[in-house]
């Protein structure tokens, strides 16, 4: 969030110090066709010991397997699963061939060996999503990104260890 040089500002009629301004930007997101703003509170943190700097990490439900170690990147542009796991779920057959390269922050190129459009099942609501497969040596079996995150609507949260959607 950037923020301008005033140290008050309003938002929405209400008053915010820099400190509340990101407080809110953090921890709530409103959507005009819900009803309830999406809050994080400390009791979503119950389980977590804290301080922490871990990675948001998930299970969620692709096709008809429950996929663990997944990690929601709010700031990549493509969802990545690695072989092995296609591999486990038996569908090494359903690969469509396709070449793409990824750039990552340290500007480094890697290609990916294929791709792969899977169900993605979270708190009852499924999402078709393109998988790129990359063949590289990594802690996590899928990295969910952008393409599923904005359609899905979900609100990610690193500090609280969780994931929410809206409720219509």
């Amino acid at each position: 969030m950037i923020i301008s040089g005033n140290d008050d500002a309003s938002i929405n009629g209400v008053k915010f110090t820099t400190t509340h301004k990101l407080k809110w930007s953090i921890t709530r997101e409103w959507h005009d066709e819900f009803e309830e703003s999406i809050i994080f509170d400390d009791s979503d943190a119950d389980s977590l010991t804290s301080p922490h700097n871990d990675a948001l990490v998930i299970t969620l439900r692709i096709l008809d397997t429950d996929v663990k170690c997944i990690m929601v990147d709010d700031g990549s542009g493509a969802c990545i699963i690695h072989p092995r796991v296609l591999t486990q779920m038996r569908l090494k057959d359903k690969i469509v061939s396709r070449c793409i390269r990824l750039t990552g922050f340290n500007n480094a190129a890697k290609r990916t060996s294929g791709e792969i459009t899977l169900p993605v099942l979270a708190d009852c609501v499924t999402l078709e999503t393109t998988f790129h497969i990359m063949d590289q040596a990594t802690a996590y079996n899928t990295i969910v990104g952008q393409p599923w995150i904005h359609p899905m609507r979900v609100i990610p949260s690193r500090l609280y260890q969780a994931i929410k959607l809206p409720t219509p």
